[in-house]
């Protein structure tokens, strides 16, 4: 069982983004005796796959970046993952308030 925080690490993801999905909806996980969240693994890579199998896109930059360049990359590209995640939750959730809205108008 992964831990929010191992969650991430398997992922490549920010804790933050792991507990969304999971509030969402998007993956299920449970709270143990100590309120920590425990997620099945195959649950979490069922949606996000793991580090090691994320497909790899070095271009010749990348390939010929220092060690910091390197980090600095990775991190830009998990913080874009991060905020495409955050984008799909905020349609998902404009959607159902204009369902709702249009119920609410249908009633009236």
């Amino acid at each position: 069982m992964h831990t929010l925080a191992t969650a991430a690490k398997a992922t490549g993801l920010n804790r933050s983004t792991v507990l969304r999905a999971i509030k969402s909806g998007k993956i299920s996980a449970v709270k143990d005796e100590h309120g920590e969240w425990q997620i099945d693994p195959a649950e979490l890579h069922r949606v996000y796959p793991p580090v090691a199998d994320a497909p790899r896109r070095a271009s010749a930059e990348q390939r010929h970046a220092t060690p910091g360049q390197a980090d600095a990359t990775a991190l830009l590209e998990a913080q874009i993952a991060s905020l495409k995640d955050v984008a799909a939750l905020m349609r998902e959730q404009l959607e159902d308030v204009r369902n709702d809205r249009d119920a609410w108008r249908s009633q009236a």
